[in-house]
């Protein structure tokens, strides 16, 4: 179903990315060893994945850097250890799973194989170089994986070594906050341990508005709603090329709710949920929630921006210092710079900050 909520796991649910499908199967079936699916918010890159790996016929793992984050406050290698373990077990089967980790220091395999228990301090590079041996494919795909910034391993090493080394493992790595993505793995920095190393990357952009309105009418004719296109014009006026908004407002549909009620309850969550995502950076610093509401009300200059700040604040700003608030919005992907200033990408994120 298009309009399903949830991640999507197979071809005919992914609406209008077959090319970007393609792109990113092509590059693990060359045997690239890394592949980077970039993007704002709900665009729909972990389905991109799910759907990718699902295909392949190769062994996979698909870890969520975030869930490890928040769980642990960082992301140490015994977790991506451990969840790595057990998407083989799961893909390959207790005897081989076994066989892995009896050759690892600091692995094994409790009850009948069907837990992992991952000592402190296991060596991710003999871990991989292990799996590599097998002479099988596998895939290490790490959703929001700019979380991978917060341990004390260098992740960046580690996967440039992997490129190098090993013919049987590939990275894919996505990301919503883009400029933080880019920033840790460094991909054009000569003096980054990635630079020069062969990768693929994908980069998602909003539907146009005509791929919106052909979303919405393919949806619901899935599901037999009759729909007018004046209500689908308002619903695209409203959500833009967003397709987790436009799944969201057609699942509305789905269950009973007419055009306006859908559109107010989708904000209403929306609304709730954005502002939950931004808290992180709220508590950093509250210029950086000043500094959205100036955007999200007209203010698109960065010295108009910066004045509204300040009004709102109550005292003059450093302009190094603001400088750096807009340019960690942009890194975040809560902002995007263009010619004619900063804009908000999302429309429900710009309505949330009014």
């Amino acid at each position: 179903m298009l309009f399903n909520p949830r991640p999507k796991t197979r071809r005919e649910e992914l609406y209008d990315r077959r090319d970007e499908l393609e792109r990113v199967e092509d590059g693990l079936r060359k045997g690239l060893g890394l592949v980077t699916i970039l993007g704002i918010r709900r665009l729909g890159k972990s389905s991109l994945l799910n759907v990718a790996l699902n295909e392949l016929p190769y062994g996979s793992v698909k870890i969520d850097a975030r869930k490890v984050y928040s769980e642990f406050g960082n992301v140490p290698r015994e977790a991506l250890a451990k969840l790595i373990l057990e998407g083989f077990l799961k893909r390959s089967g207790k005897e081989r799973a076994r066989e892995l980790a009896r050759s690892i220091r600091g692995v094994r395999l409790l009850g009948f194989g069907v837990e992992v228990e991952v000592e402190r301090g296991v060596n991710l590079y003999d871990l991989l170089e292990r799996i590599n041996s097998l002479g099988e494919r596998f895939v290490i795909a790490i959703d929001e994986a700019q979380y991978l910034r917060f341990s004390n391993s260098r992740y960046p090493e580690l996967i440039a070594w992997a490129i190098d080394e090993l013919e049987n493992v590939s990275f894919v790595l996505t990301g919503s906050e883009v400029g933080l993505l880019e920033d840790f793995l460094r991909l054009h920095d000569p003096g980054s341990a990635l630079f020069g190393r062969p990768h693929l990357e994908i980069r998602l952009k909003r539907f146009e508005r005509h791929q919106s309105v052909d979303f919405l009418e393919r949806g619901f004719d899935e599901l037999g709603l009759r729909v007018s296109r004046e209500e689908i014009d308002e619903a695209v006026d409203e959500l833009d090329g967003i397709v987790g908004w436009l799944t969201l407002y057609g699942y509305n549909r789905y269950l009973g709710l007419g055009h306006s009620r859908a559109l107010q309850r989708l904000k209403e969550d929306a609304k709730r949920l954005i502002l939950a995502e931004f808290s992180r950076l709220r508590e950093l610093s509250h210029r950086y929630e000043l500094a959205m509401r100036a955007v999200a009300n007209g203010k698109h200059r960065w010295k108009e921006i910066k004045e509204t700040v300040e009004i709102l604040e109550g005292k003059r700003i450093d302009d190094k210092n603001f400088s750096n608030v807009l340019s960690n919005l942009v890194r975040y992907g809560y902002l995007e710079k263009t010619v004619d200033g900063y804009v908000i990408p999302d429309p429900l994120v710009e309505l949330a900050f009014r």
